[in-house]
């Protein structure tokens, strides 16, 4: 290192550094000290309405949160074998993402398909994938969340219903939740990738039946997982986050009234999915102030009696839009640093990032150290031993506060306009979504939002390699030749008369729950393909490529 290169380090480093600015993520300017001047009433009690110290009255002293990290790739087998071996490390539920197909109802063989195929999660397309996906686990014992929104989300509890009633397992001792959210999944509410290939308001439909059908059934299972997150990795920011969710939960609940059902027969199994950044006290505010808001629109504008309908019930996942594959392992930091946010917020179950996320699938290594991450703060930082221990702070507080009025007003703008999904349609929400993504853009390039090693202290001479996870080169034509196999050798009559009834009942019946037909075609080894395109075809929707 020459004499230039050690005056610029010093001149850059060493005589003093400030921060840019001193402002939250959502743009709330952080005071330079905080008082009791800054806050109104001390929180109501742990586990007391509307909630804001926490949804039960000992959190984490009587039960840690739920480690459930998000797995799936190539077959349902491997898939498996991933799962016990995140079961044998300390994970305790299960969380599967198929893969792109998947959610977008597409058989392997599909030309759309062909290149995605179990790349980024498992493929799920016949019964028998969902039994070797689930093979030894208890459904009874272990909760588990499948992440696949409507349409495809009917199909998957189809064929997980049927797993139960093979293995002689009553559906009211089933423990876990479907996704189920057909406004959210794939990138966010972002209007062409939600609508490409099924439309919105009947996808919407098929969420309520599913709902429907299992709240009358199944008592243990979460009816919707409203996936805040991918929202949030659109770019966001944490009010937008939260009330773009919140508001999303109204329209279930209304679509769920107008069929009939009281709100106290299924808010208690009403979930969300929320994004936790990296703006530390930020995020914890966030959850703080979603929950106390969730408690009063049940309340007061639902009219829920049953306190379990006021709560507020989230799973968290670090976010990912921090993370970069710039000097990788700088996101063992971030990750860690997140997973506490999510755990001084409140949080039912969390998922903590791989710190190879910007480069592939996590390997068994950064899944393992995923765990290992939330069982050090559970088990060795002392942060559980008390309920909310930062309730009280008067930072914290008055930012619940503040948060808490932004997410209210924009609620009222959203509800002023028609409600969450008339705003979708409108693409009003997707203008906001894409106007969030330029300034954020805008913010990395300049700076102000700095990014350790990419934007603020890069160092261009870092060689830091990671082991990745690799896919095998020939697995997705083996899997695409088996789904082919599959269908030449069924009874196609069955497939046939399933198929039939299932078009019939779209075209003569569109308003009465479709899940129990949805069955009898899985029962018939119909594919989620098939059975999607029937769909597709008895409301007169054209897929890219048909």
């Amino acid at each position: 290192m020459g004499i230039n290169d050690k005056k610029e380090i010093q001149s850059s480093y060493l005589e003093g550094e400030r921060l840019a600015h001193f402002k939250s993520l959502t743009g709330i300017e952080y005071k330079e000290v905080y008082t009791p001047e800054d806050i109104s009433d001390a929180p109501e009690p742990p586990g007391v309405y509307p909630f804001t110290r926490g949804i039960h009255k000992t959190m984490y002293r009587g039960r840690l949160w739920t480690r459930r990290q998000q797995s799936g790739y190539r077959s349902a087998k491997e898939s498996n074998e991933r799962i016990k071996y995140l079961l044998s490390v300390g994970q305790t539920g299960i969380n599967v993402d198929p893969d792109l197909p998947t959610h977008l109802a597409l058989d392997p063989e599909n030309p759309l398909a062909q290149g995605d195929v179990g790349l980024q999660g498992t493929s799920i397309v016949t019964y028998e994938d969902m039994v070797d996906l689930y093979r030894d686990i208890p459904l009874d014992e272990v909760s588990n969340t499948m992440i696949i929104e409507a349409p495809s989300s009917a199909v998957i509890m189809a064929q997980y219903l049927l797993l139960a009633n093979e293995r002689g397992i009553p559906w009211e001792k089933l423990i876990g939740t479907i996704m189920n959210c057909p406004l959210t999944q794939l990138v966010g509410p972002t209007y062409q990738s939600i609508t490409t290939f099924f439309p919105v308001e009947p996808a919407v439909k098929i969420a309520l039946d599913v709902m429907e059908f299992m709240i009358k059934r199944a008592p243990r299972w979460n009816i919707v997982n409203i996936n805040a997150y991918n929202i949030r990795e659109t770019g966001v920011d944490a009010i937008q986050e939260a009330a773009f969710a919140l508001s999303i939960g109204q329209e279930y609940a209304r679509g769920l009234i107008e069929r009939g059902l009281d709100i106290d027969t299924f808010a208690p199994r009403i979930g969300f999915f929320s994004a936790v950044h990296i703006d530390f006290f930020e995020e914890i505010a966030k959850l703080r102030a979603m929950r106390r808001i969730w408690a009063r629109i049940m309340k007061e504008k639902f009219g829920a009696k049953n306190e379990r309908s006021l709560l507020f019930r989230t799973a968290c996942q670090t976010s990912a839009l921090p993370l970069t594959a710039q000097e990788p392992l700088n996101n063992l930091v971030r990750a860690g640093i997140q997973s506490l946010a999510a755990v001084l917020g409140g949080v039912q179950s969390l998922h903590t990032t791989g710190y190879d996320e910007a480069f592939s699938l996590p390997t068994e290594e950064s899944h393992k150290l995923s765990i290992r991450t939330q069982q050090i703060i559970a088990y060795e930082t002392g942060v559980v031993k008390s309920v909310d221990p930062l309730g009280g702070s008067y930072l914290i507080e008055r930012l619940t506060d503040d948060l808490e009025e932004q997410i209210w007003n924009l609620l009222k703008i959203i509800e002023d306009k028609g409600g969450f999904l008339q705003c979708f349609l409108d693409r009003w929400v997707e203008d906001q979504i894409t106007e969030k993504r330029h300034q954020l853009g805008e913010d990395m390039d300049s700076g102000q939002q700095p990014i350790v090693g990419v934007n603020l202290f890069r160092d261009d001479r870092d060689s830091t390699e990671i082991a990745i996870f690799r896919h095998s080169d020939t697995w997705q034509s083996e899997r695409i030749q088996e789904i082919i196999e599959h269908k030449e050798n069924r009874n196609q009559e069955s497939v046939k008369r399933a198929l039939d009834a299932l078009d019939e009942q779209i075209r003569k019946n569109w308003e009465g729950n479709c899940i129990e037909v949805i069955m009898k075609a899985v029962e018939a080894r119909c594919t989620l393909g098939e059975i999607m395109d029937a769909i597709r075809t008895a409301i007169d929707f054209k897929r890219p490529g048909l």
